[in-house]
């Protein structure tokens, strides 16, 4: 079963590269504002879309001071949950940070344009960052005496639960989303699709296609809530996890000059396995079986295969 501070650990690395990618060239000039902050006014209810704008032009004439704090605070983030230093204390700054990012850096995941999918990213990235946060939160009957006092020990059954209905509910949120209406038409589908084969199968074929995806998120969402074979489902939210952050999120394009994370993709993995730890270990052995067949985990003869 993956431990807590291994979960605990993973998010900091990913905190750490936001933070890292926050130091690229671009996001110390307009490009950032530009690039990264207005386009996420666009489509939004007024009182979002104000609120980004009034940020922009707040941030535009010191842009290279303020992005400079945006990468200190990820930065400290990250390096503190890797350290498991104060990792109450983090978690909670954390919090509040990905608040901020939800908001403004990604207009709540862009969840009330009507024009976005799990596919694409949704609900955001950090909004996911902050529901791991939560699910790796240390607990005061756990045993260990690392960072500050708090263990090391497996993730709690509060934890595991936690990131269950998260994860869950996250898929059933992706079917909601889905079926809105831009998609279920010929072209909707493609639009949201960035290698061209992907764009290519779907094109003018988009409604079965969106329909097929809808029950797909739909099934994983109902199976993780429902705890019954959960390493199957679990397994099925890592692999629909990895085609969407491939064909709809092009790998976050954190290789970009304003790419500032890795998008989505990795974040409902980790979740997933928050909420199921065992599931790595179930396909670490379901690997080693399928390449060596005949022999178990410990290199002895097995019938297990």
């Amino acid at each position: 079963m993956l431990k807590r501070r291994t979960l605990q650990s993973a998010l900091g690395a990913v905190w750490l590269f936001d933070g890292l990618l926050q130091l690229k060239f671009p996001m110390f000039t307009g490009a950032f504002v530009q690039q990264v902050l207005l386009p996420n006014a666009q489509g939004q209810p007024a009182w979002i879309a104000d609120s980004i704008r009034s940020v922009a032009a707040l941030s535009m004439p010191h842009i290279a001071l303020y992005n400079a704090l945006f990468a200190i605070v990820q930065l400290l983030i990250g390096g503190a949950l890797l350290a498991n230093y104060r990792t109450r204390l983090t978690l909670v700054v954390s919090f509040v940070w990905a608040l901020c990012v939800w908001w403004f850096g990604e207009g709540f995941g862009q969840l009330l344009t009507g024009q976005t999918l799990l596919l694409a990213g949704a609900p955001g990235a950090v909004l996911i960052y902050a529901l791991i946060g939560v699910s790796v939160w240390p607990r005061q009957h756990q045993k260990g005496t690392a960072g500050d006092g708090v263990g090391v020990a497996s993730i709690s059954e509060e934890g595991q639960r936690f990131a269950r209905w998260s994860i869950g509910t996250i898929w059933l949120l992706g079917a909601f989303l889905q079926l809105q209406s831009p998609f279920l038409s010929p072209g909707g589908l493609a639009g949201s699709l960035m290698p061209g084969f992907a764009v290519r199968l779907v094109e003018g074929n988009g409604v079965p296609w969106t329909i097929a995806l809808a029950l797909l998120q739909l099934g994983i969402g109902i199976g993780i809530l429902s705890r019954k074979r959960a390493h199957l489902f679990a397994f099925a939210s890592i692999g629909v996890s990895l085609l969407f952050w491939w064909v709809g999120q092009s790998f976050g394009e954190f290789w970009t000059g304003t790419g500032t994370d890795p998008n989505s993709g990795p974040l409902m993995i980790l979740l997933t396995l928050c909420a199921v730890p065992t599931a790595w270990q179930a396909l670490r052995a379901r690997v080693i079986r399928g390449i060596m067949p005949e022999q178990g985990l410990d290199g002895r003869s097995s019938d297990i295969g």
